[in-house]
């Protein structure tokens, strides 16, 4: 069974969503069958924190506003999908635009840019940051 991640502000479906991934207070829980959703506490506030509750919640899926380059590569690791969503946006809204197909892919992130640095972002090295909006639509 598929299950959404979505990278919450609020703990309620109506909050909005957050507008990073790594700063998530919450990661909103629900499988495809419209269940009642799940809240789960970022307690590291960071990327790394807040994939790994995505993979340990059994995550398929994952919608966010932006994410840095660190924590999109280990979530495509680990196999899950991750959308954009469209902000500001609650996270019920994100949720029902998911399961209606309406929400495009971020794209893979890149591994390196010149110099061999890495920098965050979610725009495939197209000069953004780990604030840029590149991933949004």
């Amino acid at each position: 069974m598929n299950k959404i991640g979505v990278m919450m502000s609020a703990e309620n479906a109506g909050g909005q969503m957050s507008l990073h991934f790594g700063k998530a207070e919450w990661i909103m829980v629900s499988d495809a069958d419209n269940a009642v959703p799940v809240f789960v506490k970022n307690e590291g506030v960071n990327g790394r924190c807040a994939a790994e509750i995505v993979i340990g919640q059994g995550c398929t899926d994952v919608i966010l506003a932006d994410i840095g380059d660190g924590a999109l590569g280990h979530l495509q690791a680990a196999g899950i999908r991750v959308w954009a969503a469209p902000e500001p946006v609650a996270g019920g809204e994100a949720l029902r635009l998911f399961r209606e197909g309406q929400l495009p892919p971020v794209p893979a992130a890149h591994t390196a840019t010149k110099q061999g640095a890495h920098h965050g972002n979610c725009c495939g090295g197209h000069g953004g940051s780990e604030t840029s909006s590149c991933c949004r639509n």
